[in-house]
This record gives C-alpha cells, structure tokens and sequence, in this order.
C-alpha cells in the first residue's frame, strides 16, 4: 500500500515537527535563553551550583544519626 519513501517522509516529518516545537516552546517561555543555547550550549548544559549545605552530625552513634 504505501512504499519505503512514504514511511521515511513520515518520519522526516515527525522530526521536524517535534523539533520546531520545542523551539517554539523555548522562544515563548524563554527568548533569550535561544541565544544563550546557540552561542554557549557547554554552559547550558551544566546544572546550576548550589551551595551545598554543610552536615554536621555531633552523635557519635552512626546508626541513630542516619
């Protein structure tokens, strides 16, 4: 019923379609963060740092402290 070329076209079609629409969601949520991804992508992938809270734990009782 429908050749090779139809299936490869439907696919081609599902991967753009998926890809226009998350830039489209990137640019209504975010527009300048589109150009922050382009220009500096290895800085956007990182997660952001936290500051990492100190654990203190005072009890020398390892299993109660847990």
């Amino acid at each position: 019923m429908f050749g090779a070329h139809a299936f490869e076209m439907l696919a081609l079609v599902v991967a753009v379609g998926g890809l226009v629409a998350v830039i489209a969601e990137i640019i209504i949520k975010d527009p300048s963060a589109l150009a922050d991804i382009v220009t500096d992508s290895r800085a956007m992938a990182q997660p952001a740092q936290r500051a990492r809270a100190a654990s203190t734990v005072s009890n020398g009782n390892f299993r109660k402290a847990a």
